[in-house]
């Protein structure tokens, strides 16, 4: 109700400020420290939630309402949600899906896989769900969801610190999607045709960027894109590509505390240093250079 009224971010202390002078506080409740418990309730109400929670932060102890996000008479930095820095990158650990190297490898034409070969393979049966991913072997392929967020012919990118990647090949260099392995709770009644690579994509971006990402969904922002065959640090995966058109009211640039180095590319050219990039984002930068130019 204090966040409705005020339409403007808060900290707690300013919320239950605003509640004792407009006397929304119900006289049960008493403390020294109710602001403390406040922010208590609050971050673990995103925490669980994430997008499905009310509220969100606009910086680090400040509060506002999600419902205000598409408000575009409110100053930008009202509306732009941050997130907590995470320690390390937060991946599935079980139930991931597998296809089969050899099925794979046998219908690839120049390392891609389109929609219809993939769903065609899943129809087939010609995948298993891991246990965990130390139960992958050397003919599994395991599947993941990769989302570009573009702006017209822009791509945002970022630079991978080690909290987000401990492989070699791709520590401190810059990414141009955010990836999630795909898994059987990922997999619903209604995208059964892609064994639920765009729901893993929607939590990716959610996770990342905490993107209201059910909205982009049912805006029509997402969508999927085909797949690309990689083999990095020994490692056979498949990469759903996912594009997702900015919405306007969004700026992730110095808002996002847990990426470094958040910057907008022009996707349409071959970056000057391509060995800057890992090598995931050094296929799909020519995959989404590929389709931009053909569009246009």
């Amino acid at each position: 109700m204090v966040l409705q009224a005020v339409r403007r971010p808060l900290t707690p202390r300013q919320i239950m400020a605003e509640a004792y002078k407009n006397g929304y506080v119900p006289g049960h409740l008493y403390g020294r420290t109710q602001h403390k418990t406040l922010q208590a309730r609050l971050s673990e109400d995103i925490l669980n939630q994430r997008d499905r929670s009310a509220f969100f932060r606009t910086a680090p102890g400040k509060f506002f309402l999600r419902e205000f996000i598409s408000e575009e008479e409110l100053p930008v930095q009202f509306r732009t949600p941050i997130v907590a820095r995470r320690r390390i990158r937060d991946l599935p650990k079980k139930g991931i899906l597998a296809l089969k190297r050899i099925a794979v490898e046998a219908i690839l034409h120049d390392e891609d896989l389109s929609e219809r070969e993939f769903a065609n393979l899943v129809q087939a049966h010609r995948f298993r769900y891991l246990q965990t991913i130390q139960h992958t072997r050397p003919d599994d392929i395991l599947v993941w969801s990769f989302v570009v967020i573009l702006r017209g012919n822009q791509i945002l990118s970022y630079r991978q610190g080690q909290y987000r990647e401990g492989r070699d090949t791709f520590r401190q260099k810059r990414c141009v999607g955010f990836y999630n392995l795909v898994t059987g709770d990922d997999l619903t009644l209604f995208d059964q045709d892609d064994h639920g690579v765009l729901s893993s994509g929607i939590k990716a971006i959610s996770m990342d960027l905490d993107l209201p990402a059910a909205s982009l969904e049912e805006a029509g922002r997402l969508s999927r894109s085909g797949f690309v065959y990689a083999f990095t640090d020994d490692h056979y995966d498949l990469l759903g590509l996912i594009k997702c058109e900015c919405p306007e009211w969004f700026e992730p640039l110095g808002r996002r505390l847990s990426l470094n180095n958040l910057a907008w590319l022009d996707a349409t050219h071959c970056p000057n240093d391509p060995d800057d990039f890992d090598p995931w984002s050094q296929l799909m930068l020519k995959r989404v250079r590929e389709q931009l130019l053909a569009a246009n």
